[in-house]
């Protein structure tokens, strides 16, 4: 795999993630100082908003840097160009955050508001819209995102309201019409914000499903096909809430092993060019995948909310997002491998067979990692903390070992005699081998952040 795009793509998540901390700050402070008449913090707001711009020109430059130098396909792409989509919203979210700050001195210095006017419940469900729409992004999940397109006429019906309330104040009483255009002003912006936020969840549909929605009937048969997943969802849900995070995580984790465990016999089978065999090993595979997929949608809802975690919530769904994706690749490989029957060489199957077991090894390192992890954050034990540290060292070494095993592979592909087709499906049997250990060195390295910070 390619290691320098995963890992520039990392850190890709990482601005976007502390540049969605600066935007849902300064919109929540724009509101309050204008609820609260509050110059200082509208000040606040205005300054902070040059951060905001800068990170903008930051990552768009860091995206560009992207598809310069690595030329990222399928989700690779989606993700780069979401993102690119995505700071454009949230730097004009800044942007609307301002204009209410703006309003502040001027209401503060024209007195009392006489007209019977109440934006809180516009605001909150404004500010909702933006919290879901980050959410969703965070978690990758399209069905928060849907929720929130939904939720935009509630906020459009509340404007046609306020505004209507303003206007007849300003008609019997005119020396209020500057205040009052201040009013609707700040009330057309947390319109807008509701809008924004409607794009960012449309743009993490997009990345996650490859779907383009516009229209809330979309929206609506999306969630409506997915109330039966819930529904078996939320079976699970009460043995799952008697269970520590870390040992979910584990779950988890064991899972994911069981399925790229699964490889081997996958790759014995292939090479005797038994497809019918592949097929049942796939479908088995997807099975345990569809499982580990569903904890791991429990795990999200399993988070308390409003409570302090001993860990960044947003890098504890970054990590999982990391260790899921060690069995999306599993099942990519197999399904590549049910696509074409054909002979290959004793030499090759060994080594891919060799390959295969080394990355296997590779991510059952992250079932200790997880188990010292748990014990230094609940027990403080900085041995634990040591030896948690020296699995994450063994994984990074783990995964450069892979790389060189692969080219190593790749040379002699090149130079066996086979049809092009052929070698152009091990080079990528080859390259998706290699994830595994990518995706786990990816995990180690979130894990590694999360255990800084504490």
């Amino acid at each position: 795999m390619n290691i320098h795009l995963q890992k520039d793509l990392q850190e890709l998540k990482r601005y976007l993630l502390e540049m969605c901390r600066l935007v849902s700050e300064s919109v929540r402070t724009a509101v309050k100082a204008f609820e609260e008449r509050d110059p200082e913090l509208a000040k606040r707001v205005i300054k902070q908003d040059h951060k905001i711009d800068a990170i903008e020109n930051e990552i768009l430059v860091f995206c560009m840097k992207i598809l310069a130098l690595h030329h990222p396909l399928a989700r690779d792409l989606r993700f780069i160009t979401s993102a690119m989509s995505m700071i454009r919203d949230l730097e004009r979210l800044g942007d609307q955050a301002v204009n209410i700050a703006e309003r502040v001195e001027d209401i503060v210095k024209r007195g009392v508001f006489t007209c019977p006017v109440d934006l809180s419940d516009m605001a909150k469900e404004a500010l909702g819209m933006l919290d879901g729409a980050l959410e969703a992004f965070v978690t990758q999940d399209p069905e928060k995102a849907c929720a929130v397109c939904l939720r935009d006429g509630k906020v459009d019906d509340f404007q046609n309201v306020l505004i209507g309330q303003v206007i007849e104040c300003m008609k019997s009483n005119p020396q209020i019409i500057d205040m009052g255009v201040d009013y609707i002003i700040a009330i057309q912006n947390l319109e807008r914000v509701a809008d924004l936020a409607t794009n960012i969840s449309e743009e993490v549909v997009f990345l996650v499903e490859g779907r383009i929605i516009r229209h809330t009937e979309i929206c609506e048969s999306y969630i409506s096909e997915i109330k039966e997943e819930k529904f078996e969802i939320s079976k699970r849900k009460e043995v799952i809430e008697k269970k520590d995070l870390f040992d979910l995580l584990e779950e988890h984790a064991r899972l994911v092993i069981r399925c790229v465990n699964m490889l081997p016999k996958a790759l014995e089978v292939f090479f005797q060019k038994n497809l019918e065999a592949c097929h049942k090993i796939y479908t088995d595979l997807v099975q345990i995948e569809r499982e580990a997929d569903s904890l791991k949608k429990n795990i999200r809802g399993h988070l308390p909310h409003g409570i302090i975690l001993p860990v960044d919530k947003f890098e504890l769904f970054m990590y999982l997002k990391e260790q899921d994706a060690i069995a999306d690749a599993a099942e990519e490989i197999l399904k590549w491998l049910t696509f074409k029957e054909y002979e290959v060489s004793e030499d090759i199957s060994f080594q891919l067979v060799l390959l295969t077991k080394h990355n296997i090894e590779t991510t059952e390192l992250l079932i200790p990692l997880l188990e010292y992890a748990k014990a230094y954050l609940s027990l403080e034990d900085t041995i634990a903390r040591e030896k948690a540290k020296e699995v994450i060292r063994n994984i990074r070494s783990r995964e450069h070992e892979s790389d060189e095993i692969a080219t190593t592979l790749k040379r002699e592909i090149f130079n066996i005699e086979q049809d092009a087709v052929s070698i152009l499906h091990l080079l990528r049997v080859t390259e998706l081998i290699c994830q595994l250990s990518g995706r786990a060195e990816n995990a180690g390295d979130l894990m590694r952040a999360m255990l800084a910070k504490v």
